[in-house]
């Protein structure tokens, strides 16, 4: 049976990423709203509570640990401390399945205001094969998370049809979102949310990784 955090998720979500304070400008003047923001907390920083007083869409908090792509080199404290003071603004919070031990005390947290809680596992490198994905998985779901979201690098189209494999085990236990980022990425975040990807994210300004396609030109090739 689906959470009521779960029945909130839109079947084919956009969520806008704001990763600088110029995108955070971007987004306060932004025309239509999307179903979120992400707030890359990581780098953003130092950021206060006042600069995402205007946003018009829900947000999605993370601060990436610095192996999955984190910025400006955050240790672990900082990284709970920064996640602990935007949480009351929190529909959803991403950590990292790595991170799940270390931000336990957030992530329960999260669970007990009823925010939705994101796990999330980021490859730049490589696109792992589907027996560790599959695994990944069962410990997001395990972890209580509403949504498993995975990112990996697909150079060839074997890394493609992986991640393909990947959304066929969509379930009600824990939702997929799935992208890439590489040679495929782009054909992926076309792709994967017909396929059943929860959400597709998008740079409200420039891209930060190969394959990756800003809002505006999700915009122009979706009618979002």
């Amino acid at each position: 049976m689906k959470s009521a955090r779960q029945a909130r998720i839109p079947a084919s979500g956009m969520v806008g990423v704001i990763a600088s304070k110029d995108e955070l400008r971007i987004a306060r003047r932004l025309k239509g709203p999307l179903d979120f923001f992400e707030l890359r907390l990581d780098r953003l920083f130092p950021l206060q509570e006042s600069e995402i007083a205007k946003l018009k869409s829900p947000l999605i908090i993370t601060a990436r640990h610095p192996a999955e792509g984190g910025a400006a080199k955050l240790s672990q404290t900082e990284r709970r401390e920064l996640l602990s003071k935007f949480l009351p603004h929190a529909a959803l919070i991403d950590i990292e399945l790595r991170s799940l031990s270390a931000l336990n005390e957030i992530w329960e947290e999260a669970g007990r205001q009823k925010i939705g809680r994101i796990c999330s596992f980021h490859n730049f490198d490589r696109t792992p094969e589907l027996g560790r994905l599959q695994k990944q998985r069962r410990r997001a779901a395990d972890a209580g998370a509403d949504i498993f979201k995975v990112v990996t690098r697909a150079d060839v189209v074997d890394d493609l049809i992986t991640l393909l494999g990947l959304l066929r085990l969509q379930s009600n236990d824990v939702r997929l979102c799935v992208m890439a980022t590489g040679k495929f990425g782009s054909i992926s975040r076309l792709l994967f949310p017909e396929c059943g990807s929860a959400f597709v994210y998008a740079p409200l300004n420039r891209a930060f990784h190969d394959g990756q396609l800003t809002l505006e030109q999700l915009r122009g090739l979706r009618h979002f």
